[in-house]
């Protein structure tokens, strides 16, 4: 499929390839290729010399801001608009970049699953763990030694510490916010 048949009729194609013949003397633009949002590039000369060719781009649809022009045009003919390439790109060589860009943005959302599904096992495997982790505690609550116990349940008792304040707001039942002192100012 064509994408150019869709936006251009078939005289305006014919008359693009006719301008685009360089042997015919005092022409002074000349039409280099489309790209596949139908957008047409040319070269063109103000003095008459063909050993000095300005580029340039006509849209295909008019926007009102010409910074908006940037979004439809690809990187390759960019290139060749700032004379970082000498050959135009061919829709062929467009095309197969488009077809890249989608494969590499299935290959994201594939590993980007992967990633998730990644997550969500290791999540599930220390849930595993802390429940199994947690019975076997269960089942050793009875036999762990007294003097062990005793230090368990007074580090529980102890719990607010006057000489640390993060256990301390642990601690608190009351609301923080309801809570705040503000001085007024003088």
């Amino acid at each position: 499929m064509d994408p150019i048949k869709s936006k251009y009729s078939l005289y305006k194609r014919l008359l693009h390839k006719f301008q685009a013949r360089r042997d015919i003397p005092f022409r002074r633009k000349f039409f280099i290729g489309y790209d596949l949002h139908g957008n047409t590039y040319w070269e063109f000369t103000i003095d008459g010399q063909v050993n000095n060719l300005r580029r340039k781009l006509e849209p295909y649809r008019k926007q009102f801001f010409e910074a908006d022009y940037f979004k439809t045009i690809p990187p390759q003919w960019l290139q060749w608009l700032r004379r970082t390439r000498n050959v135009p790109p061919t829709l062929e060589e467009l095309l197969q970049d488009e077809y890249r860009q989608a494969r590499i943005k299935m290959l994201a959302q594939q590993a980007d699953q992967k990633w998730i599904a990644e997550k969500e096992r290791l999540v599930r495997d220390q849930a595993v763990r802390l429940a199994n982790e947690l019975d076997r505690v269960k089942r050793e609550s009875g036999k762990i030694d007294e003097p062990i116990q005793e230090k368990i349940e007074a580090n529980l008792e102890e719990k607010v510490d006057p000489k640390n304040p993060w256990l301390q707001a642990d601690n608190a039942d009351s609301n923080p916010i309801a809570s705040a002192h503000i001085k007024p100012r003088k």
